[in-house]
C-alpha cells in the first residue's frame, strides 16, 4: 500500500488542478473577440437574409451592424470591450419587433452558436440575452 499512496496523492492534487478553469469568462471560452466575430458574422447574414427579419435591416450598414452586435456580445460574455452603442430598449425604440421576428433572430443566433461553440457556452450567452426581450419586443 505504500507505493500506491504517492500515486494517490498526485491524483488528488492534479483532479484539485482540474477547478482551476472555473474562472475562465464567457468570453474567453466563446474564444474571446475573434470567436464572437465569427459568431456574429454568419448570424448578421442569416438575419439580413432571412424572409421573417431582413426588412428590418434595410438601409442598415452590415459591417457597423456586425461590429456593433460583436462589441456587445463581448460585454454581454464579460469580455474586456467597449461597448458604446445604446441599451436594447432605446435600439429598438423606432424599430418595433414583433415576438415572431424576435424568435426568428434567437433561431438564428442559436444556430450559429451550434455550429462554433460548445451546448454549454450556447446556453449561457442565450440566458443572459433572454432578460432583454423585454426591450426589444413591442408590447411585451
Amino acid at each position: 500500500m505504500k507505493s500506491l499512496r504517492p500515486l494517490l496523492c498526485l491524483i488528488a492534487l492534479l483532479a484539485g488542478c482540474s477547478h482551476g478553469g472555473s474562472d475562465v469568462t464567457l468570453y474567453q471560452r466563446l474564444g474571446g473577440e475573434p470567436g464572437i466575430a465569427d459568431i456574429v458574422d454568419d448570424f448578421v447574414g442569416k438575419i439580413t437574409t432571412d424572409p421573417r427579419t431582413r426588412d428590418a435591416f434595410d438601409g442598415i450598414k452590415v459591417k457597423h451592424l456586425k461590429h456593433s452586435i460583436t462589441q456587445f456580445l463581448c460585454l454581454v460574455a464579460d469580455g474586456p470591450n467597449a461597448y458604446e452603442g445604446l441599451d436594447m430598449k432605446a435600439t429598438h425604440a423606432d424599430a418595433p419587433v414583433t415576438e415572431a421576428q424576435f424568435d426568428a433572430v434567437v433561431a438564428m443566433l442559436r444556430s450559429s452558436l451550434d455550429d462554433r461553440v460548445s451546448t454549454a457556452e450556447k446556453n449561457e450567452l442565450l440566458r443572459r440575452l433572454a432578460s432583454m426581450k423585454r426591450d426589444i419586443v413591442a408590447n411585451y
